[in-house]
């Protein structure tokens, strides 16, 4: 093996494990949604919307890159606290990106969401349920969530889509109610 091989390899190699070990401490690994859960989603937001739209674990891009095209007047931030899915996509928004995506390397319980228009999340059942008090403490009544495959326990959802997808994969979407 020569030196740029091991150089390669040494790279991939502490990439899986950063992987690996931000996985195990979040309790999830990074997960793309799918194409139809993308357009899915992009469909459930309305056409008109201009305020920030945040993807919190926005991995490696794949939702907030046609959030962007599609929402040209909205601020896009996504949130991700994986080293090696958030420079991926850091490096594809310095490649590809547009003026109005901004993405964040961070816990997303650590950011405000009190100027949230919409919030658009694929977590995990765990993820969903911390988010509950962080977004009745911190989102304006009305503002929407679109939620890929979870739950967001103890609220109703204003509409699910159901995916034509092997997993039959439901994309909820909620408005935070009156205080």
């Amino acid at each position: 093996m020569n030196a740029f091989d091991a150089i390669v390899v040494g790279l991939a190699l502490a990439a899986l494990i950063s992987i690996v070990l931000t996985s195990l401490r979040v309790g999830i690994s990074p997960m793309p949604s799918s194409r139809k859960a993308q357009k899915a989603i992009i469909s459930a937001i309305p056409p008109n919307t201009h305020g920030p739209i945040f993807d919190l674990g926005s991995g490696w891009g794949n939702v907030i890159f046609p959030l962007a095209r599609s929402f040209p007047l909205a601020t896009i931030r996504g949130v991700e606290l994986s080293l090696v899915p958030w420079a991926v996509s850091r490096i594809g928004a310095s490649l590809f990106g547009s003026s109005n995506l901004d993405i964040q390397r961070g816990n997303f319980q650590d950011i405000s969401l009190d100027d949230a228009e919409v919030v658009v999340c694929y977590l995990f059942p765990g993820g969903m349920t911390s988010l509950k008090t962080k977004f009745e403490e911190e989102l304006k009544p009305n503002t929407l969530i679109v939620s890929n495959t979870f739950r967001l326990a103890g609220w109703e959802p204003e509409e699910v889509i159901t995916l034509n997808d092997i997993h039959q994969t439901p994309i909820y979407r909620y408005r935070v109610p009156a205080k």
